[in-house]
C-alpha cells in the first residue's frame, strides 16, 4: 500500500498513475494494462516509458507520502486498488475466469485503506463492493468453469462471512460527505 501511495504522485497524470502502480507495484504485464485502459499494448508501453521519464525528469522523489499528502492521492490509489480487483474477477489472461490471488490482495489492500484513513470518502464503499462481489466467487461459476447467472447462482455457496462484513460498510459509506470533487470514471 505503501508502494501503491507513493506511485500515485499528484504531479502525474491519473491514467499514469494508475498504468505505473499496476505494473511496478503489482506486477500486471503491460498486456493486462493495456486492456483495463482499452488501449494497445504498445500504446500503454509507451505511456509507462513517458510516466517514468516524468518521474526522472521532474525529480519527483520516491518516497510514501506523509499521512497529510495521502488524500490528494487517495482517489487514484483506490481506483488501482479496484482495477487489481476487477483484473482478478474477471482474469483476461490464463485458463482461470477468476484469480483469487488478486482478488484476495485487492481486498487485503482496502481494509488497509479503511483503516489507515477512516475517514476518506470511498473507501469503505470500495471494499463494500469488492466484498460483495467475490463472496459470490464459489457460485460465479459451473463445475466446467463456465459462468453462472446471478439468479442461476446457488445462494448457499455464498460466502456469508464475506457479506456480512460488508453490509454495514455499504451503511457507512451512504451516510458518508462525498466531495464534489472525488468521481470515479
Amino acid at each position: 500500500l505503501r508502494l501503491i501511495f507513493t506511485c500515485c504522485h499528484p504531479a502525474l497524470s491519473e491514467e499514469a498513475r494508475l498504468a505505473l502502480t499496476l505494473r511496478t507495484v503489482v506486477g500486471l504485464p503491460t498486456t493486462e494494462i493495456a486492456r483495463a485502459f482499452l488501449v494497445s499494448e504498445q500504446t500503454m508501453a509507451q505511456r509507462l516509458v513517458r510516466a517514468k521519464k516524468k518521474i526522472r525528469d521532474a525529480g519527483i522523489p520516491y518516497r510514501v507520502p506523509e499521512r497529510n499528502e495521502m488524500p490528494e492521492r487517495l482517489e487514484a490509489v483506490l481506483l488501482a486498488i479496484y482495477l487489481v480487483f476487477n483484473e482478478g474477477y474477471k482474469a483476461g489472461d490464463g485458463e482461470a475466469l477468476v484469480r483469487l490471488d488478486l482478488c484476495e490482495e485487492a481486498i487485503r489492500l482496502a481494509r488497509l485503506v479503511v483503516e489507515l484513513l477512516p475517514e476518506a470518502p470511498g473507501a469503505r464503499a470500495l471494499l463494500a463492493l469488492m466484498l460483495l462481489h467475490h463472496a459470490r466467487r464459489l457460485a460465479r461459476t459451473d463445475s466446467g468453469g463456465d459462468l453462472v447467472a446471478l439468479d442461476e447462482q446457488d445462494r448457499e455457496r455464498w460466502d456469508r462471512a464475506m457479506i456480512d462484513e460488508a453490509l454495514p460498510l455499504v451503511e457507512a459509506s451512504l451516510r458518508e460527505r462525498w466531495p464534489e470533487t472525488l468521481q470515479f470514471h
